[in-house]
């Protein structure tokens, strides 16, 4: 991704990255969502089960994305990510706020995420596989929009106030707090340092 010379630009990059990124979660998670569930039926509670497991599952892996991947140094995807802790408050800063970086690392993500669940529930007959691909995504686009808005003071509902405050103080401290605004992997492992 380019740099932008104004703000005009990096919004209207940032945005339409934004949408691609979505577009492409929705399609990787709906679509193995829906074949899974043609391919092996479910029940509504087992759906549900593995839709509720899966937003679980889906907080992990944006922590253990942001601190392993994202922050460890010398990667590509550290590199990446710097620019995005770099253009915090620049006029370039609505370009690098997208956390799948481009529709091909949201692929990438997907596949990484969404094999090894696939063959645990089938060794173990779990079916929950196909609402674990339906959260990852609402997940996914989720986090990619209260990101934005977190960084760009667009609105949220008020409950995301102290999440507003949480994630910007990782750009302060970028050794702690990696989950976005959801800091259950923070708190139970410990870093939500002040």
């Amino acid at each position: 991704m380019g740099t932008s010379t104004g703000a005009l630009p990096a919004i209207v990059r940032g945005r339409e990255i934004k949408k691609l990124n979505a577009l492409a979660a929705a399609a990787c998670g709906g679509l193995p969502a829906a074949l899974f569930l043609l391919i092996f039926p479910t029940t509504p509670a087992r759906w549900l089960l593995g839709f509720l497991f899966g937003l679980i599952w889906a907080n992990w892996f944006e922590y253990a994305y942001h601190r392993y991947l994202l922050h460890w140094p010398g990667t590509f995807f550290a590199k990446e990510h710097l620019r995005h802790h770099m253009s915090v408050n620049t006029p370039s800063e609505a370009e690098h706020l997208n956390l799948g970086g481009s529709p091909m690392w949201v692929v990438l993500l997907f596949v990484i995420n969404g094999g090894p669940l696939v063959i645990l529930d089938r060794l173990l007959h779990l079916a929950v596989v196909s609402g674990l691909f339906a959260a990852f995504a609402v997940y996914f686009i989720v986090v990619e929009e209260v990101h934005w808005r977190l960084h760009l003071g667009e609105w949220l509902p008020a409950i995301c106030d102290p999440a507003r405050a949480y994630h910007l103080a990782h750009h302060e401290r970028p050794n702690s707090r990696y989950n976005i605004f959801l800091p259950l992997w923070d708190v139970l492992l410990g870093s939500t340092k002040d």
